[in-house]
């Protein structure tokens, strides 16, 4: 073989070579989603808080509400709901082992979950088990689909068969916390309830509107 040939070889294996090496993509973030990242990141971590506020439950033929504490401390919640049914105050205290509810009468329920002691003892459909998440406006684990806006702050979420609707922020400690939301249950989630008798209609709505965000050093312990 020639040199000239050679050359021809060499640069056609070059070129070959060079082809055969895909492009490395290189995926760039909105600076809307760089601050998500780091809202999620840091909001993600809080494990203690203290918020008071308003819940309401409403379905195609009943609803009713409720004044809202709701004190969480490292995996232990205690929830005070005020005044709903127009009656005195309802205590949660949930743990990993399971929910006990004790109602303004003294009587108790007890369960597995948080979500179902309260459908027991109320009637109301709220997803409890997930909305530690959501309060903190950051998706529980699990798949999910996110919207956000130019801030990096989550205006809307469908998951666990719920939409969420994050209607209002609030500064708290220089952090961005919701402070009105929205869940409405998905027509799947309807269709499952019904079927287990544990509703009629179609039309689940939980309304919360939290007041005030309160740290863990700074909250009060709720009354005994």
């Amino acid at each position: 073989m020639t040199a000239r040939g050679l050359a021809v070889v060499v640069a056609a294996l070059m070129i070959a070579g060079c082809a055969s090496v895909a492009p490395k993509r290189v995926v760039v973030e909105s600076e809307a989603q760089i601050k998500w990242r780091q809202h999620h990141a840091h909001v993600a971590r809080l494990d203690q808080w203290d918020i008071s506020g308003r819940i309401g439950v409403r379905t195609a033929d009943t609803g009713g509400s409720a004044n809202l504490r709701w004190k969480f401390d490292n995996g232990i919640d205690q929830i005070d709901l005020f005044g709903p049914f127009g009656g005195g105050r309802i205590r949660l205290d949930i743990d990993p082992d399971g929910a006990r509810l004790r109602d303004g009468e003294g009587a108790e329920f007890f369960a597995a979950t948080a979500s179902q002691v309260l459908l027991n003892a109320t009637g109301w459909h709220v997803p409890l088990e997930v909305l530690g998440y959501w309060v903190r406006g950051v998706p529980a684990p699990g798949e999910h689909e996110v919207e956000i806006d130019d801030a990096g702050r989550l205006t809307f979420l469908n998951q666990q068969g719920w939409e969420i609707t994050f209607r209002e922020y609030a500064l708290h400690q220089e952090v961005l916390l919701p402070r009105k939301i929205r869940l409405s249950a998905s027509e799947e989630t309807i269709s499952e309830l019904t079927a287990r008798e544990q509703m009629s209609g179609d039309l689940l709505v939980v309304k919360l509107f939290i007041e005030e965000w309160a740290s863990a050093s700074s909250a009060k312990e709720i009354d005994q």
